[in-house]
C-alpha cells in the first residue's frame, strides 16, 4: 500500500514538472517572438515569469547558449530600462559565462548608461560662467570640472566669455586639460570593451560552425560578419562614433536571433529533402 501511495506521488510530481516546463517552455517562446517583432513589453512580461519560475532557465538552442536573463536584459534594453537590464546582463553571464549576446548587450547598455550620465553631469559654459561670476574661486571650479567633466570646447569665443566671468589662466589651462583628456581617451572603455568581447565571440562562434555539419546554414552570406568587422573596426578608432557603433552591436544581436531560425529552418529542409533521395 505504501508502494502504491509512493508511485502515485512520484507520477503526480512527474506530470506536474512537465507540464510546468511546457508552461515555461511557451512563456519563452512567446516572448521571444514579441522580441523579435519589436513588442518589448510583451517580451518583457513573458520573460520576467519564466525568469520568476525557473531563474536557471537556458534557451533550447545549442549553436548560442542564451540564459533566460539575456532575454529578460534585452526586453529591458529596448524598454529604456538600462539599470534593469544591466543586472539582468550580469546575471547571465554568472550563468553562462561564454554568452557572447550577453556580453555584447551588456557593453551597448554601459555605453547608453554612461553617455547618459555624461549628458546629465558635464559642466556647461553657462555652469562654469555662472558659478564664476557668482564668485566661485577658479580653482574650485576647475577641482569640479575634472570631478564632472565639462562638455564644450574652448574656442576663443568660449575662452573669452569665461575669462569675462572671472577665469584666470590657471582654470582656463585646466579646462583645457580635462577635455583634451576626454578626447583622446575612450571615455566610455568598459562597454566598448564588452561589446569587442561580445562581437569577438559572436564572430568566432560562426567561424566554428562553418566548420560543422550544421555550418553550411549559418550567416551564408556572411552578411552578420561582415557587419561585426564594421563594428570592431569602429572601436578600435582613437574617437569611435559611439551612435554608429550603438547601430551597428543591435543590428548583430536582432540579426543573429533571426538567423538562428533561418539556420534551423534551412537545415530541417535539407535534412527532409535527402530523406526523400
Amino acid at each position: 500500500m505504501i508502494k502504491k501511495c509512493l508511485m502515485r506521488w512520484l507520477t503526480l510530481l512527474l506530470v506536474i514538472t512537465g507540464c510546468a516546463g511546457v508552461e515555461v517552455g511557451g512563456d519563452f517562446s512567446s516572448g521571444r517572438r514579441a522580441l523579435m517583432t519589436g513588442d518589448a513589453a510583451t517580451a518583457l512580461s513573458y520573460f520576467a515569469r519564466v525568469a520568476q519560475r525557473d531563474p536557471n532557465y537556458v534557451a533550447p538552442f545549442s549553436s548560442f547558449r542564451e540564459s533566460i536573463w539575456t532575454y529578460l536584459g534585452r526586453a529591458q534594453y529596448q524598454s529604456g530600462k538600462l539599470a534593469e537590464a544591466k543586472s539582468s546582463f550580469e546575471k547571465a553571464l554568472s550563468q553562462v559565462p561564454g554568452d557572447s549576446v550577453a556580453k555584447l548587450y551588456l557593453g551597448l547598455t554601459n555605453v547608453r548608461l554612461q553617455s547618459s550620465q555624461k549628458a546629465t553631469n558635464s559642466f556647461t559654459l553657462q555652469d562654469i560662467s555662472f558659478a564664476l561670476r557668482e564668485k566661485v574661486e577658479p580653482k574650485r571650479v576647475a577641482d569640479l570640472a575634472r570631478q564632472r567633466g565639462v562638455d564644450f570646447d574652448l574656442t576663443t569665443e568660449s575662452e573669452s566669455q569665461l575669462r569675462k566671468a572671472g577665469a584666470d589662466d590657471f582654470l582656463v589651462d585646466q579646462i583645457k586639460k580635462i577635455r583634451a583628456e576626454t578626447k583622446g581617451k575612450n571615455q566610455l572603455g568598459d562597454g566598448g570593451k564588452e561589446i569587442a568581447a561580445g562581437l569577438t565571440g559572436i564572430r568566432d562562434q560562426l567561424d566554428y560552425l562553418s566548420n560543422t555539419r550544421s555550418g553550411l546554414f549559418w550567416d551564408p552570406k556572411k552578411e552578420i560578419r561582415a557587419q561585426i568587422q564594421t563594428g570592431l573596426g569602429l572601436l578600435s578608432a582613437p574617437q569611435p562614433d559611439w551612435p554608429k557603433v550603438l547601430s551597428t552591436g543591435e543590428w548583430v544581436g536582432e540579426k543573429l536571433e533571426e538567423e538562428i531560425d533561418l539556420a534551423r529552418r534551412d537545415e530541417s529542409q535539407e535534412f527532409r529533402r535527402q530523406e526523400q533521395r
